[in-house]
């Protein structure tokens, strides 16, 4: 069974979306190269922003992923339309090319 804890982004690499982490209780300790779920805007994960990480394993603290990101403001895409959930507002360049 898998174990969720909160913690805090320290640094994140989006050329391989590995991760450095705070977890909440662990002062000044960091877990190093933790793989960031895909579905993450990269612009969500940012230095400081708080977060979920799953450890698959309770006993192995290197076995985990950043599963979700809170507390922040994402950026602004004017194409992206929350309600619909994609970008397809017909603006221009938001469709493929014929």
């Amino acid at each position: 069974m898998g174990l969720l804890r909160a913690g805090v982004i320290v640094s994140f690499e989006r050329d391989t979306y590995l991760a450095d982490v705070e977890l909440v209780g662990y002062v000044s300790s960091y877990l190093t190269d933790l793989p960031v779920a895909f579905h993450l805007r990269p612009d969500l994960v940012s230095e400081g922003a708080a977060c979920v990480v799953l450890f698959f394993d309770e006993l192995d603290p290197t076995d985990g992923v950043v599963l979700a990101v809170y507390g922040g403001v994402p950026a602004s895409d004017p194409k992206f339309d929350p309600v619909v959930g994609h970008k397809h507002r017909g603006l221009v360049g938001d469709g493929p090319s014929l």
